[in-house]
């Protein structure tokens, strides 16, 4: 795509070129499918996203400072409205239907090869690994498959995030981390004959993918010598790009009503984090001539553009419900801003270790945290009241609750529900060890570990009791201190632990 021309394009928009703002809209809009065709999964609502997307923009051009900065800006944008709209619906992520590789043309000739049959066993199969991640690493892989393409610089991916450029290599690597795992699990499900102890944990999964399913699958993947084979023989994701298509969808006169009267109920605003809502001069595109714009662009937009394959319909369900993280169901019918109970997502206990050394700080004040200090017990103190009856027998002293601990754990909580992520990495950039450096304590030896979905601090424990590993920090008797912090989101409550030894 010519910056130059795209700039052009821009500037005479912003001035009221319908025309230009009409090649505007064409030339972008498959990138917008792609950004939230991806993130979103499929999900029903992306057409409606997107069309939001370019609304937004093109009534928005007026607070956009730097036309050149068009592209980036834009997919500020669409990042936004996916975010917007999952916290909306809250996350209950849709099975993934049989999907079908497209036609291949070479099919009937006898030079397709084995590795050609192979990728397209394996492009299946990373779609539907696709549903076990959650929505924050949906978002990343989302933008890093468009970087892959070409369609996107890693500066423009990381802006999108709102990351620095490092912090954002950091992401991308981790997602596609948990991509590779979502594959060995879509792997190990599809065994004929499944292994007798992966179908008796599955006892009580519904058959929907979640991170959590995710992360006990994975483990006993990890521990199975039948179901560990499927790890080997993965082509990296970057191979597999070709054959996930879809074409741009053509909207008719009755989808062009239909876009018009949403503009006209809710009119666009810039939504960028540096662009301001300003009012539109009169040269600017209103939001009724900016949805006219994006029905046509999309009339004339009949390209096939790398994107997931549609949500499909959820299978039979393998049991009764997920016992330690309750999923209640969203309305089946949902309005244009719904607000349902979300369900929930991924605990991910991986633990933190370094060592820096710092000036002595003064000796820390420790508090017990007994339950019942209060009618109704704080989560917090259930964590640490659970974490220390688990201790007690491995042998491993009490720990003690540091308020200073206990600020960097609430610190991260509420970071990570503001931000929409789930790591150990903050939205700055700092691990655990920097971000208890700031407070002034002086350690030896830190930990953490992070959940995210449930409400029962019960649950969240058990999990951090499952960790596998023989470094779990729960069960690591050189921890003497422990700060734990909770920070409500729409997707449901972010938890963590934080866990130090003082010099």
């Amino acid at each position: 795509m010519n910056g130059v021309d795209s700039t052009a394009l821009v500037i005479a928009a912003r001035q009221g070129d319908r025309a230009a703002g009409e090649r505007l809209a064409a030339q972008y809009l498959p990138l917008v499918y792609n950004v939230v065709g991806r993130a979103l999964n499929g999900h029903p609502d992306v057409d409606d996203v997107v069309q939001e997307t370019m609304l937004r923009a093109l009534s928005g051009l007026p607070s956009l400072r730097d036309p050149s900065r068009f592209r980036s800006w834009l997919v500020a944008i669409a990042m936004n409205q996916v975010r917007t709209r999952w916290s909306g619906l809250g996350h209950r992520p849709a099975p993934l239907e049989a999907t079908e590789d497209p036609a291949d043309p070479a099919a009937d000739f006898v030079d397709l090869t084995i590795l050609r049959l192979e990728l397209s066993g394996q492009r299946r199969e990373t779609a539907e690994a696709t549903r076990w991640l959650d929505d924050s690493e949906r978002d990343v892989l989302s933008l890093w498959w468009l970087e892959t393409t070409g369609d996107l610089t890693r500066s423009e991916l990381a802006e999108a995030l709102g990351l620095s450029p490092q912090h954002a290599a950091v992401r991308v690597q981790r997602v596609k981390n948990q991509l590779d795992i979502g594959r060995t699990v879509v792997r190990a499900l599809a065994s004929d004959p499944r292994c007798p102890a992966l179908e008796d944990l599955l006892g009580d999964w519904d058959g929907t993918p979640t991170p959590l399913w995710r992360k006990r699958i994975a483990r006993h993947v990890r521990g199975c010598a039948s179901c560990s084979d499927g790890s080997t023989g993965l082509v990296p994701p970057e191979g597999l790009l070709s054959g996930l298509a879809l074409v741009v969808p053509l909207y008719d006169s009755g989808q062009q009503a239909a876009v018009a009267f949403a503009s006209s109920a809710a009119p666009a605003a810039p939504v960028a984090a540096t662009a301001p809502s300003v009012s539109a001069p009169s040269a600017a595109f209103s939001a009724g001539k900016a949805a006219g714009l994006i029905a046509g662009a999309a009339a004339v937009t009949a390209l096939a553009v790398l994107i997931w394959p549609s949500a499909p319909a959820p299978p039979e369900a393998r049991g009764g419900g997920v016992t330690r993280s309750p999923s209640p169901p969203p309305p089946a019918a949902a309005p244009a801003e719904p607000r349902p109970t979300p369900s929930t997502g991924s605990p991910s206990p991986t633990p933190s270790r370094t060592a820096v050394t710092r000036p002595p700080t003064a000796a820390p004040s420790p508090s017990a945290p007994p339950e019942t200090a209060e009618p109704r017990p704080r989560p917090e103190a259930g964590v640490v009241t659970r974490v220390n009856t688990l201790r007690a027998a491995n042998g491993c002293p009490q720990l003690e609750t540091d308020p200073r601990l206990t600020e960097v754990a609430q610190r991260h909580s509420e970071d990570m529900a503001a931000r929409n992520y789930f790591d150990h990495t903050d939205s700055s950039g700092r691990g655990t060890g920097d971000r208890v450096d700031a407070t002034g304590y002086d350690w030896s030896a830190v930990g953490e570990t992070i959940a995210t979905g449930m409400s029962d601090p019960a649950a969240v424990v058990e999990e951090w009791r499952n960790s596998p590993g023989r470094d779990n920090d729960i069960f690591n008797c050189d921890f003497v201190h422990v700060g734990v912090g909770i920070a409500d989101s729409p997707r449901g409550p972010y938890w963590t632990q934080v866990l130090a030894t003082p010099r």
